[in-house]
């Protein structure tokens, strides 16, 4: 599972409340055991009135949504929680997860996504994640995400980003752009006559040079979706 940074102004909530929200029991047991621990509380719903109601009056630092849980609506669904209480992190938990799907309650706010049945040692790594205010996803759907980044309509770089790229060599700079435009590294080498694991070390190097994480955090970078903040990367609001 790949971690995204955080946006702007994103706070630490531990020891907030973590809601869990499925009609299933025992998936809610392997949750809880899986981010219980000392100064932890826990709280079950089983319905979304429940869900509403709990994020309204307790405002929970995370919330463990079952996206089989009835009359979620999906990605709406998400869209309308959030109302009730924006600061709480919602993790999209699938029966049967897919890019579609991964894609779209990220854009409705979720701030990850994951299969329920999730390995319990790293569902707790999603909930620590989250609470730093990152994103967590898994590798493909970062893959897929990029490359919506790359087939939309680049904002204006800023010029401090244009500056980070002088940092870069002449290569660097193409391989960058081209992971910008939402290229895969296969895609690139036989672009550029190389081989992928020249490109994988050539990005390595980028990603060092310009203080990125990943390929989607680069592509935010290179599209102007991405600048800096006191020397912090943050996101950069192109609705």
């Amino acid at each position: 599972m790949k971690r995204l940074p955080p946006p702007a102004g994103a706070q630490t909530q531990e020891g907030r409340m973590i809601l869990l929200a499925s009609d299933d029991a025992t998936v809610m047991d392997r949750w809880a055991i899986a981010i219980g621990g000392r100064g932890t509380l826990v709280r079950r719903v089983t319905d979304m009135a429940s869900v509403e109601g709990a994020l309204a009056g307790r405002q929970p630092a995370v919330l463990l949504l079952d996206l089989a849980l009835s009359d979620i609506a999906g990605a709406a669904g998400i869209a309308d929680l959030r109302t009730f209480s924006p600061g709480t992190h919602i993790i999209a938990m699938s029966r049967q997860p897919s890019d579609d799907e991964g894609v779209a309650v990220l854009r409705a706010g979720a701030r990850g996504y994951c299969n329920v049945h999730i390995d319990p040692r790293l569902l707790a790594k999603a909930v620590s994640s989250v609470q730093r205010g990152e994103v967590w996803v898994g590798r493909r759907l970062v893959d897929r995400l990029v490359s919506l980044v790359g087939a939309t309509t680049a904002a204006p770089m800023a010029a401090e980003n244009t500056a980070d790229l002088e940092l870069l060599t002449a290569r660097e700079r193409e391989i960058a752009r081209l992971v910008g435009s939402g290229h895969a590294n296969k895609a690139i080498a036989a672009r550029l006559g190389i081989t992928e694991r020249t490109v994988k070390a050539h990005l390595g190097a980028v990603f060092s040079k310009l203080d990125v994480h990943d390929r989607l955090q680069l592509a935010l970078l290179i599209t102007g979706r991405l600048h800096r903040d006191n020397g912090a990367f943050v996101g950069r609001d192109t609705a």
